[in-house]
């Protein structure tokens, strides 16, 4: 019951993000910058989807496409607040070493630490972490001082309530299951976490394709 729930769930995660995916592409010169960067996420999300669904089909192991997908996740979102945060001169200062740096932390710890085959958790959770954090400090320099009346600044609004609440509830999740598999609980509990998971990738693909809409349908054209 739980498991065809979840995968009920996953197969309209899927297809917001398909929507997500072609409004984007349909809407893609009223974009502003920054919602154009979405756009390589929206890709990266769909195609590792994609191949995912395929080899698990085929009886594949697919855990190396996480080790993948992390790291273009940690630089699609970063690009994604590299422009959100263009007037923090700080944050521009930073940006690239910063980035630097934890791709190659990424990369080392799936060359020496955690095996392309098995799961990347320090990886992921290092990702996650970061991305809490980016929504965290967009809200904490914008709250009070920008206008969220226009359709640019609604979007990237959602974008960041989106996914402070996605990887946060996806990190709380991701810590117990790994507590729950080292003490050998029952694959029900296991799923039942799963279960929330996905319910929480459905809230956030609704969330995206909301930010997207936001911006697609304004009456003011965004600037190129």
């Amino acid at each position: 019951m739980i498991k065809t729930l979840a995968l009920s769930l996953a197969d309209i995660a899927l297809g917001l993000l398909v929507i997500s995916f072609l409004l984007y592409l349909l809407r893609f010169r009223r974009l502003p910058v920054d919602i154009r960067i979405i756009g390589f996420f929206l890709i990266l999300n769909l195609v590792t989807e994609i191949i995912s669904r395929v080899l698990f089909t085929s009886g594949t192991n697919n855990l190396y496409l996480l080790h993948i997908y992390t790291f273009f996740e940690f630089l699609t979102w970063s690009l994604f607040d590299k422009y959100q945060f263009t007037t923090k001169e700080k944050v521009q200062k930073f940006y690239w070493p910063f980035v630097f740096i934890i791709a190659v932390l990424i990369i080392l710890n799936s060359i020496f630490i955690e095996p392309i085959t098995g799961f990347n958790s320090n990886s992921k959770t290092l990702v996650q972490l970061i991305i809490i954090g980016y929504a965290i400090y967009y809200f904490f320099i914008n709250f009070g001082i920008t206008d969220f009346s226009t359709p640019e600044n609604q979007s990237a609004l959602w974008i960041n309530f989106a996914t402070m609440l996605y990887y946060s509830g996806s990190l709380f999740i991701f810590m117990f299951m790994k507590m729950l598999v080292s003490s050998d609980t029952d694959t029900t509990s296991i799923n039942s976490f799963w279960l929330i998971n996905v319910l929480l990738n459905v809230i956030f693909q609704f969330l995206i394709l909301i930010s997207i809409c936001k911006v697609a349908f304004s009456k003011t054209k965004s600037l190129s």
